[in-house]
């Protein structure tokens, strides 16, 4: 048989993903140094952002051999140590909380284990190029986190402790761009009006009195939270002494975010919880009982749930019927179950109630209203006054 008129290519060239291996889902680079094959992980799944990575690699090896030194590429780990050590100003300065800096660092633990893979028999992770991380890094990650079943602003908050690590990488000269801030989060993540989906009366009702049937305390913490929409940290170390003699308000002092002045204060009007005041403590933390770390206390409501569904589970496999999947409402939740019901009963109190809860800014606020106009427009005919109040009339 005569030979084609056109010979196949031959060589690296006609291969793409020469010199790439995919392992589980990361790809990998082969290569010699020094006659010794080397395999190096790209710390990415996606197969364009691991050929840039192979290519920058193989470049730079053809460089050593020929006697030319290069400064060794900056990794991930390098711009997560750098900006946990740049935090430390920051906190000196007042610019930004020791909370804010642990809840980064708890994301970026995460991220780590999710960009490098497992670390060694000594513990050590395998180096993440920064250039091996683009925005199908950003989208297999938030796709992962998603199956897994963590919440949108958990996702974010996570996205958000990338882009500071990057943020800092960039300033300091080791990147050209911070891939985290052209990722399009509300295409492929969501906003947290998503995941906006707090109990009803009814149901904040049903859970208290489950919950009551666990631990009074909890019960009677779950309730304060709906009647006055506080953050968990703020209500746990909230004390007797921080009541005013009137029982009608309460100044937050503790458990409240930093602002460059020092700690940010702000007096509230307490509503129908003062009527939870007669059965708690008159000196000291209010919710003595319990721990005052509010991640223990999430964390030991989170077992009891899951136990719960346990026992649900069994009943049914018992009964010979399909477990009914309970709902998996949060501690959080219930502070948005009190602004829903403020907005429902009152659509002028928009501006009270992010003075009220807190926010720094109004647009935090009037995710409510945007909320109430779409997926929850049902809410106002389940409004139940007779279980729960909402914002109170504006102090005098």
């Amino acid at each position: 048989m005569p030979p084609p008129l056109i010979q196949p290519a031959k060589g690296p060239s006609a291969d793409p993903n020469h010199n790439l291996q995919l392992r589980g889902s990361t790809w990998y680079v082969r290569f010699k140094l020094g006659g010794k094959p080397q395999l190096q992980s790209l710390g990415t799944a996606d197969v364009k952002a691991a050929r840039r990575a192979r290519d920058k690699i193989l470049k730079e090896n053809k460089a050593l051999r020929s006697g030319i030194v290069r400064e060794a590429e900056k990794t991930w780990q390098d711009a997560v140590n750098g900006y946990l050590d740049h935090t430390k100003q920051l906190v000196a300065n007042r610019s930004l909380s020791e909370k804010t800096v642990q809840r980064y660092g708890v994301s970026l633990v995460q991220l780590t284990l999710a960009l490098a893979g497992d670390p060694d028999e000594n513990g050590v992770f395998p180096p993440v190029p920064l250039s091996a991380i683009t925005v199908g890094t950003l989208k297999d990650y938030s796709k992962a986190r998603f199956e897994e079943g963590r919440s949108t602003s958990t996702i974010l908050n996570d996205l958000t402790a990338m882009s500071r690590a990057l943020q800092f990488a960039v300033v300091s000269g080791w990147v050209e761009q911070n891939v985290a801030k052209t990722f399009d989060r509300d295409m492929f993540v969501g906003t947290t009006v998503d995941d906006l989906d707090p109990p009803t009366d009814e149901q904040a009702q049903a859970l208290i009195d489950e919950v009551a049937e666990w631990s009074a305390d909890m019960a009677t913490l779950f309730r304060f939270l709906r009647e006055t929409g506080m953050r968990l940290a703020e209500a746990l170390h909230l004390h007797a002494e921080d009541i005013h003699p009137d029982v009608v308000r309460a100044t937050l002092i503790r458990g409240v975010k930093r602002n460059r002045d020092g700690l940010k204060t702000r007096i509230i009007n307490l509503g129908r919880a003062a009527e939870l005041l007669p059965v708690l403590p008159k000196r000291g933390r209010l919710f003595a009982r319990l721990h005052a770390d509010s991640a223990v206390v999430s964390t030991r409501y989170g077992q009891w749930r899951r136990q719960r569904q346990g026992r649900e589970e069994k009943s049914a496999a018992d009964e010979g019927r399909d477990p009914e999947t309970l709902q998996k409402f949060r501690i959080h939740d219930f502070r948005h179950s009190f602004a829903i019901a403020s907005v429902l009963d009152d659509d002028t109190c928009l501006y009270r109630l992010s003075e009220h809860l807190g926010h720094s800014s109004i647009k935090t606020t009037e995710k409510y209203t945007r909320f109430l106009r779409g997926m929850g427009a049902h809410r106002q005919y389940g409004r139940r006054t007779d279980l729960f109040g909402s914002l109170p009339a504006a102090l005098k």
